[in-house]
Protein backbone atom coordinates (compact mmCIF):
# COMPACT_ATOMS: atom_id res chain seq x y z
CA UNK A 1 0.00 0.00 0.00
CA UNK A 2 2.68 2.38 1.12
CA UNK A 3 6.04 1.81 0.11
CA UNK A 4 8.21 3.93 2.02
CA UNK A 5 8.85 5.17 5.72
CA UNK A 6 8.32 9.18 4.20
CA UNK A 7 4.64 7.96 2.18
CA UNK A 8 3.27 6.78 5.63
CA UNK A 9 4.28 9.85 7.70
CA UNK A 10 2.91 11.95 5.26
CA UNK A 11 -0.23 9.88 4.86
CA UNK A 12 -0.22 9.86 8.72
CA UNK A 13 0.32 13.81 8.60
CA UNK A 14 -3.18 13.92 6.13
CA UNK A 15 -5.16 12.29 8.97
CA UNK A 16 -7.92 9.48 9.12
CA UNK A 17 -10.02 9.24 5.70
CA UNK A 18 -11.79 6.19 4.57
CA UNK A 19 -8.75 4.20 4.52
CA UNK A 20 -6.55 5.24 6.73
CA UNK A 21 -7.43 4.58 10.68
CA UNK A 22 -5.10 5.64 13.30
CA UNK A 23 -5.26 4.13 16.95
CA UNK A 24 -2.82 5.14 19.83
CA UNK A 25 -2.11 2.06 21.83
CA UNK A 26 -2.48 2.34 26.16
CA UNK A 27 -1.37 -0.04 28.42
CA UNK A 28 -1.57 -0.90 32.35
CA UNK A 29 1.32 -3.03 32.85
CA UNK A 30 0.42 -6.29 30.42
CA UNK A 31 -2.96 -5.93 29.69
CA UNK A 32 -3.72 -3.33 26.84
CA UNK A 33 -5.55 -0.69 27.89
CA UNK A 34 -6.92 0.91 24.32
CA UNK A 35 -7.84 1.41 21.50
CA UNK A 36 -11.54 -0.24 22.62
CA UNK A 37 -11.71 -3.79 21.34
CA UNK A 38 -15.18 -3.32 19.79
CA UNK A 39 -14.28 0.12 17.94
CA UNK A 40 -11.52 -1.62 16.61
CA UNK A 41 -13.07 -4.83 15.03
CA UNK A 42 -15.94 -2.12 14.12
CA UNK A 43 -13.03 -0.14 12.23
CA UNK A 44 -11.60 -3.44 10.55
CA UNK A 45 -14.73 -4.54 9.73
CA UNK A 46 -15.47 -2.15 7.60
CA UNK A 47 -12.30 -2.04 6.09
CA UNK A 48 -12.35 -5.64 5.21
CA UNK A 49 -16.22 -4.75 3.81
CA UNK A 50 -14.81 -2.10 1.62
CA UNK A 51 -11.42 -4.34 0.30
CA UNK A 52 -9.64 -1.61 1.35
CA UNK A 53 -7.71 0.24 4.21
CA UNK A 54 -5.10 0.32 6.97
CA UNK A 55 -5.32 0.94 10.44
CA UNK A 56 -1.90 2.78 12.16
CA UNK A 57 -1.22 1.40 15.75
CA UNK A 58 0.41 3.95 17.98
CA UNK A 59 -0.58 6.73 16.63
CA UNK A 60 -2.89 9.25 17.91
CA UNK A 61 -5.80 10.03 15.79
CA UNK A 62 -6.65 13.77 17.54
CA UNK A 63 -2.91 14.87 17.47
CA UNK A 64 -1.37 12.29 14.80
CA UNK A 65 1.59 12.53 16.62
CA UNK A 66 3.47 8.51 16.49
CA UNK A 67 3.85 7.55 19.65
CA UNK A 68 4.68 4.18 19.01
CA UNK A 69 4.64 0.57 20.62
CA UNK A 70 7.47 0.08 22.90
CA UNK A 71 9.44 -3.10 21.75
CA UNK A 72 9.02 -4.73 25.05
CA UNK A 73 5.02 -4.59 24.30
CA UNK A 74 4.98 -5.58 20.47
CA UNK A 75 4.36 -9.72 21.15
CA UNK A 76 1.53 -8.46 23.59
CA UNK A 77 0.09 -6.35 21.03
CA UNK A 78 0.31 -8.87 18.41
CA UNK A 79 -1.13 -11.26 20.72
CA UNK A 80 -4.03 -9.12 21.83
CA UNK A 81 -5.19 -8.75 17.96
CA UNK A 82 -4.54 -12.30 16.90
CA UNK A 83 -6.62 -13.04 20.14
CA UNK A 84 -9.55 -10.98 18.45
CA UNK A 85 -8.84 -8.00 21.16
CA UNK A 86 -10.44 -9.65 24.17
CA UNK A 87 -10.20 -7.16 27.18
Amino acid sequence: MLDTDRELLSKIRLGEDSVLELKEVFFKGDRIQGPDADALADELAAMANSNDGMVVLGVSDRSREVTGVPLEKLNLLEAWILAGAPD
